[in-house]
């Protein structure tokens, strides 16, 4: 058991989480597929894990929060990419950074529309006001702060198993 709990605590497994995309640690379902499984049979591995999976779900959550908020306000708007416009919301955000307006709207390699250069500068004046929208901030903030709440978890709690 020594041996896998110190390869899991060097490695740090981690996953992505909704559209978003936040990198968590791996929580129960996502250990169960690695080769760390055998560390979910320690009871007290799997009492701190539970307080990672719980944290993995309210995640999840806000980032379905967050795709139904931007579904709503970019609704009727042909050729949008909602989860690529989801995932540039949360990051222009949180970490900040620019669109590149060409022929497609792109962020970080991804593209957000395509369609005709009206419907391309709506989608970037889109993104720009959703990024200024106090109850879409509030969402990402909340992602981000569940996301290195989960990750300080890691350090200081699974260590001690």
């Amino acid at each position: 058991m020594d041996y896998w709990l110190q390869r899991y605590l060097q490695e740090r497994p981690s996953m992505t989480v909704g559209a978003v995309e936040a990198v968590v640690p791996c929580n129960s379902s996502c250990l169960e597929g690695t080769e760390f499984r055998s560390l979910l049979s320690d009871p007290s591995f799997r009492s701190r894990l539970e307080v990672m999976d719980s944290l993995v779900d309210l995640i999840k959550d806000l980032s379905n929060t967050l795709v139904r908020e931007i579904e709503e306000k970019a609704q009727g708007m042909e050729g949008v990419n909602v989860n690529a416009l989801v995932y540039t919301v949360y990051r222009l955000s949180e970490y900040g950074g620019t669109t590149s307006l060409g022929e497609k709207l792109r962020y970080e390699g991804r593209v957000l529309a395509e369609g005709s250069f009206p419907l391309l500068i709506n989608v970037n004046k889109l993104v720009d006001q959703l990024v200024q929208d106090q109850n879409i901030r509030s969402i990402c903030d909340e992602i981000r702060y569940l996301t290195e709440a989960l990750w300080e978890h890691f350090e200081k709690n699974m260590v001690r198993v």
